[in-house]
């Protein structure tokens, strides 16, 4: 009798008011949209106004002249390389090497005096991201303060470059849209058809508070 009445209890505390629901399996359909990243709905209407000026800029003439541009500042294999993989990857870090080179050119100005040396040096050695941004800096012939310029929006391009290689809209590069937020959108499009030109007159393009 104990056995039996001990058994009643147990069911009764696992009844249908005591027991856990089934969790409902979640709908097929389109996986979460991530563009923008976690951009308010203001800085998303300015992304998309950028990218509705832009669009028609990047076709297939402007892909091939930008990379012969980029292999024209930079080793072939560092570029040969950024392009073969992990292109997305690769822009996301290139957003944030761009980033670096501009935060670190006012630092490097008060601490460092002027040399490109430093910069080099807080760039530090490596990642194929930051590889390919030291070698614009080395290579571009251009004074100290135009040439960190000139690199950091070589690397947004080139950023820019491997997204629309790989396929993907421009509201997903990260390297879009730091240029989209900081730059006019009328400034973003003069930027990437300079880029199409010699990259020296990408130092005209500074970084806007």
């Amino acid at each position: 009798m104990a056995r039996t009445s001990a058994r009643r209890k147990r069911r009764r505390r696992s009844g249908p008011g005591t027991s856990k629901r089934p969790r409902p399996k979640p709908k097929p359909g389109r996986p979460p949209d991530r563009s923008y990243g976690n951009l308010s709905l203001a800085k998303r209407r300015r992304v998309d106004g950028a990218i509705e000026l832009c669009a028609a800029v990047v076709t297939d003439s402007w892909q091939a002249t930008v990379a012969e541009r980029a292999a024209d500042y930079a080793v072939s294999d560092t570029f040969r390389k950024l392009v073969r993989s992990r292109r997305r990857h690769h822009c996301k870090a290139l957003a944030e090497v761009a980033q670096l080179i501009l935060a670190a050119k006012n630092k490097a100005h008060e601490v460092l005096g002027l040399l490109g040396g430093g910069l080099m040096s807080l760039l530090g050695f490596g990642g194929l991201a930051k590889r390919f941004a030291r070698e614009l800096i080395e290579r571009i012939p251009l004074p100290f303060d135009a040439k960190v310029t000139a690199a950091a929006r070589g690397v947004q391009i080139t950023g820019i470059l491997l997204c629309v290689l790989n396929g993907d809209e421009l509201r997903r590069c990260q390297c879009f849209i730091d240029l989209a937020l900081e730059q006019a959108k009328t400034a973003v499009k003069k930027i990437l058809t300079t880029a199409m030109e010699d990259w020296t007159q990408l130092a005209l393009f500074t970084a806007k508070a």
